[in-house]
């Protein structure tokens, strides 16, 4: 997501953007990260690069990446408990 804004890749990050959003509900990430999605795919839709557009990509690349962080840990609980 993040290199298809950075090379203004609108398509790819529409797509990317796209697909991430069912995820969000399914990892318990809240509804306002979702809608932070759906703006980022209406601006790569429209293809407006605004101001907000970074911040959102940012802030949900922060989002993920803490989730796969928990996902991590939560396999190694469960890996280490069941020996």
């Amino acid at each position: 997501m993040k290199e298809s804004f950075e090379e203004k890749d609108w398509t790819l990050l529409q797509s990317a953007v796209h697909k991430m959003i069912p995820s969000f509900s399914i990892m318990g990430i809240g509804a306002d990260f979702e809608n932070m999605a759906k703006k980022v795919q209406e601006y790569a839709n429209t293809q407006q690069q605004t101001n907000e557009i970074l911040d959102l990509v940012l802030a949900l690349e922060k989002v993920c990446l803490q989730a796969c962080k928990e996902l991590t840990e939560e396999f190694n609980r469960i890996k280490n408990t069941n020996k």
